[in-house]
């Protein structure tokens, strides 16, 4: 018979640098695992700087061979070299969204229960499959290609934009990386089910909402939410400009909100329902508390202040203190910046309206 191992408290911090090293981005932009740390190594990176310039190789043997697209060229090698930043953001935010995952570890370590721990280590060994992260990897771009392909040939557009192979290649990088994004952000709505599930933590019992473990993990959902929305927001730049160029296409109208839908549903479910369940999580550990402190007072309010024991009076006040602390997850500061991070995203779409 099979022993399950059963993850003690700490395993989750020492996993850091293997965890963080087989995220695809980063993997292959030189992310490796050095003892405790992850760490960018030069000599690891040669896939991303394949990746990356190959469409500039492409890009100069066509300007070479055919010279007489050189006017149009000039706009065009700006746009590589757009999509070329946004990928490097990529990789950015995903390393920075990755540290301050880790970052948060020990007290997440904490909080949880044995369950809690089986459970997060399950979701760590699901999360960084190959084969899972690659399917996405594909599947983004592909559709990269897809959303290319359509733009081309919607009617307006073809005399406006100079498409080439390197076009198409320097979009398969950009659409590869952001569904490999887009995964990690559909991973982690799955883990805030895991930390949410009563079985799974155990939290301050006169104070639910004060347990670092659940601040910390609010605080990086936060964080991530606004790297998600500022990383959405300036992907989707060129449909601002595709749209003035023919606002009415009914293609590129279609190819637009499937994008916007895709990506805006992801950064909800992110920012909204994450917080929603830690906010869940705290009044139903904050009701059990209160009831359990209202079954050890008398049935009935005594008659004098001075037939109330020492006893009672203590777990009055104790009463006070969990009926006074916040029964929610959600703060000003949380409501802030998830409402800024959906602006953000939404703001490309909001000006594409605008300007059919």
């Amino acid at each position: 018979m099979t022993e399950v191992y059963v993850p003690n408290q700490g395993d989750l911090d020492r996993r850091y640098a293997a965890d963080m090293a087989q995220v695809v981005v980063l993997r292959m932009a030189g992310v490796r695992a050095s003892g405790t740390t992850a760490t960018w190594r030069a000599n690891r990176c040669w896939p991303f700087v394949v990746a990356v310039g190959l469409p500039y190789i492409a890009a100069g043997v066509h300007l070479v061979f055919f010279s007489t697209t050189a006017p149009k060229f000039r706009a065009y090698g700006m746009w590589l070299l757009y999509y070329t930043l946004v990928n490097l953001l990529v990789v950015l935010g995903q390393w920075v969204g990755c540290r301050g995952f880790h970052a948060m570890c020990d007290s997440l370590d904490r909080m949880l229960t044995p369950a809690g721990r089986v459970a997060v280590h399950a979701w760590i060994d699901r999360g960084i499959s190959a084969k899972r992260q690659w399917r996405y990897v594909m599947l983004g771009a592909v559709g990269a290609v897809a959303a290319m392909f359509g733009v081309q040939r919607a009617l307006g557009t073809t005399p406006h934009l100079f498409v080439d192979v390197a076009s198409y290649m320097v979009i398969v990088v950009t659409g590869a990386a952001a569904a490999n994004s887009n995964y990690w952000m559909i991973r982690a709505i799955r883990l805030a089910r895991i930390v949410t599930n009563p079985r799974n933590v155990k939290l301050l019992w006169f104070a639910p909402s004060r347990t670092i473990g659940l601040e910390r993990v609010a605080r990086w959902y936060r964080f991530v939410t606004l790297v998600a929305a500022a990383g959405l927001c300036l992907a989707f730049v060129p449909i601002v400009y595709v749209s003035r160029i023919d606002p009415g296409n009914d293609l590129l109208i279609t190819i637009k909100w499937v994008l916007a839908g895709t990506f805006m549903v992801a950064i909800t479910l992110f920012g909204l329902y994450s917080q929603w369940r830690l906010s869940w999580i705290v009044e139903q550990a904050r009701a059990v508390s209160i009831r359990r402190l209202e079954e050890a007072l008398p049935p009935r309010a005594p008659r004098r202040a001075s037939d109330i024991s020492e006893a009672d009076a203590r777990v009055n006040d104790l009463l006070s203190y969990v009926i006074a602390s916040p029964n929610t997850a959600v703060n000003g500061q949380t409501l802030a910046s998830t409402l800024l991070a959906m602006f953000a995203g939404a703001l490309p779409f909001i000006v594409t309206v605008l300007l059919r």
